[in-house]
């Protein structure tokens, strides 16, 4: 036996037997060839290319994708348009879908619900309002819209009123023992709506949103206001940071400003409105740098970062290394004595020397597809603490929990 054959020999007295993973063959599913995702809870149908200008009914499209056009509903609908080989264009059309009759048994009232939230009335203001400490309210991930089993809008809604009265009573709580504060913090660290951009666009259906983009954004900006009209007569200044998150993108078609997205778009139309009144001209909002995500703020000597989280990676672990990158390249928001971040849907917190970093629970209803993967929970609640130059925030470090 030769050399070569003994060593093939040994090789194959090595091996266990057939060794390696088989790999499912998966076709190329380019999105203007015509293909559909469907089940119990809907999903979209993508036509067949047609001659450009020829705009067919959605009963014609449904039919096409072996749908019957009685048995499911359209809520929205995308054209593309591309130029082929020759010169002419063509276009396709996808459909989002959830089943008949689901809009107007799952469709939120959001006149009713915004009219609910013009005649809630915060609890009244303490006394003495002066003090060189900062109290810090922290709300983030409402995810207005957001849709998880029978819950929705409405449940969200309810922590939220609730997790603002208990904000005020713990201001009264804190004053009572003795923190001097004239400054009050209302951070929003993103996720203000449920957007429509995430999961690649499956959060448009009914399934998934009880409100539509735009009655998202309206419920946010009023809930915003009443939260102000809440913390104003608390203070004298209220500072409002802000930065988006993910779902608060606008769209993923393009490259666009993280510096611009919806919560940035609630905000801003709030600060009008506290720019018309009196009686809110001690309330300040602050937004990142044109291109940027994140932001550093003063707060009375007090360096404090904000960023949404998403920036880190696909787990929370993720952003101890997001802040060493950050402090290492020397940014801004490397630089500063406090970070507060959202994303991850529950409360967790790191010392960082003589730093901190908080992270803050969720105002929505949990994820299903979390638990059943996971099978963890996180618990809604608000995140808020007492800040100030050479005061250790931990001190007085509360989350108020909230029903689920």
């Amino acid at each position: 036996m030769s050399d070569s054959e003994l060593l093939k020999k040994l090789a194959s007295l090595v091996e266990p037997g057939k060794s390696g993973s088989d790999l499912r063959a998966k076709p190329i599913n380019e999105s203007w060839r015509p293909h559909s995702e469907i089940d119990e809870n809907g999903g979209y149908v993508v036509s067949t290319p047609r001659t450009a200008g020829s705009i067919p009914d959605a009963a014609e499209l449904l039919k096409e994708a072996g749908l019957d056009p009685n048995s499911w509903e359209v809520t929205s609908v995308r054209k593309s348009r591309w130029q082929v080989y020759g010169g002419d264009y063509l276009e396709a059309f996808r459909l989002n879908l959830v089943p008949a009759g689901t809009t107007s048994e799952t469709k939120l009232d959001v006149e009713k619900l915004c009219e609910q939230i013009s005649k809630w009335k915060p609890t009244k203001p303490v006394g003495s309002v002066s003090g060189p400490l900062s109290y810090m309210v922290v709300a983030s991930d409402q995810q207005i819209g957001k849709r998880v089993g029978d819950t929705g809008t409405a449940e969200i809604v309810d922590r939220f009123y609730r997790g603002t009265s208990e904000a005020v009573e713990r201001a009264k709580e804190l004053r009572k023992i003795g923190r001097k504060f004239g400054t009050i913090v209302l951070a929003l660290p993103g996720d203000h709506v449920e957007g429509i951009v995430s999961q690649k666009g499956k959060l448009q259906g009914q399934a998934a949103s009880d409100l539509g983009i735009t009655e998202q954004v309206r419920v946010a900006r009023r809930l915003l206001i009443a939260q102000i009209k809440a913390l104003a007569p608390l203070c004298e200044e209220l500072i409002v940071p802000v930065v988006n998150g993910n779902h608060d993108e606008a769209t993923r078609q393009v490259v666009a400003d993280p510096a611009d997205g919806w919560n940035t778009e609630i905000a801003s139309s709030v600060e009008d409105v506290c720019a018309e009144n009196q009686y809110l001209s001690h309330v300040k909002f602050r937004y990142p740098a044109k291109s940027h995500q994140t932001l550093a703020v003063d707060i009375n000597g007090v360096m404090l970062g904000l960023f949404h989280g998403h920036q880190a990676g696909n787990n929370s672990n993720a952003t101890e290394k997001y802040l060493d990158g950050q402090s290492g390249g020397q940014t801004a928001l490397g630089g500063c004595d406090l970070w507060v971040s959202g994303h991850y849907h529950n409360f967790r917190c790191i010392d960082y020397g003589n730093r901190f970093w908080a992270q803050a629970p969720t105002l929505d209803g949990g994820s299903d597809w979390f638990r059943d993967k996971t099978g963890k929970e996180a618990q809604p609640g608000m995140l808020t603490m007492v800040i100030g130059k050479d005061y250790d925030p931990r001190r007085d470090l509360c989350v108020l929990r909230l029903p689920r």
